[in-house]
């Protein structure tokens, strides 16, 4: 396929994900289950296929964690208790194969900036545990779990700008903190009464942040010349 084929492609991809982004996002506000049905399937497979003719790697650990991460959106619709385990399993093991990637495509050492990276988000999520121990009820396990991802790939991320500040650091780093908020969204929620507009606002961090992994991933990939490596890791 000529290059340029695919960058019309790429473009159309973009395009349509940001397009059923937005309707979906407007779906969740109104709580309209009918255009949530429709829209929220959509997402991850127009990533995914943004993510296919964009890069010439097309790692299949990476698009096999987004179809994870469909499936687990497929449960959360249901919004019954038992699904919504189901789908934070499926999330759970989406969150295992990014921080793998991530951690293998960086190939980098970073012990102290993680361990302080990690603080911030140790004492933000060990202060909602304790505000939702009983509202959650057996469900704070799921949530604490998560959370050592959330923590472990939010400190991460931080230590590794703070060591190598560059533009594909900073949008790992920007990523990671969205997600970490869509997980916030969903404790503020026991505490509110803007179901709607909570559940628009998570769906907002989400797509944004997919969206952002999804282009560090290319960039990371992408073949580097000597000079391109060097400009990388100086940029601001």
């Amino acid at each position: 396929m000529k290059s340029s084929d695919r960058k019309s492609i790429v473009t159309i991809f973009f395009i349509l994900y940001f397009t059923i982004s937005i309707v979906e996002i407007t779906a969740e506000y109104f709580n309209d289950k009918n255009f949530i049905w429709v829209f929220k399937p959509l997402l991850m497979p127009l990533l995914i296929g943004y993510y296919y003719y964009l890069s010439n790697v097309q790692n299949s650990k990476f698009i096999l964690a987004l179809a994870l991460s469909w499936s687990a959106n497929m449960f959360f619709i249901l919004e019954d208790i038992n699904y919504i385990v189901i789908g934070s399993v499926f999330f759970l093991l989406y969150r295992m194969i990014v921080i793998y990637l991530i951690v293998d495509l960086e190939k980098k050492t970073i012990k102290l900036p993680l361990l302080i990276g990690s603080i911030p988000f140790f004492f933000i999520y060990a202060t909602t545990a304790f505000m939702t121990f009983e509202e959650l009820g057996s469900n704070i396990y799921i949530f604490l779990t998560h959370g050592v991802f959330i923590i472990f790939l939010g400190g991460y991320s931080l230590g590794n700008y703070i060591i190598y500040c560059n533009k594909i650091n900073l949008i790992l780093f920007i990523s990671s903190m969205l997600f970490a908020f869509s997980q916030f969204v969903f404790v503020v929620k026991l505490y509110s009464d803007y179901d709607n507009e909570l559940h628009a606002c998570a769906m907002l961090f989400f797509v944004i942040a997919q969206f952002l992994l999804t282009r560090y991933i290319y960039l990371k990939e992408k073949p580097k010349h000597k000079y391109e490596f060097v400009n990388s890791n100086n940029e601001l």
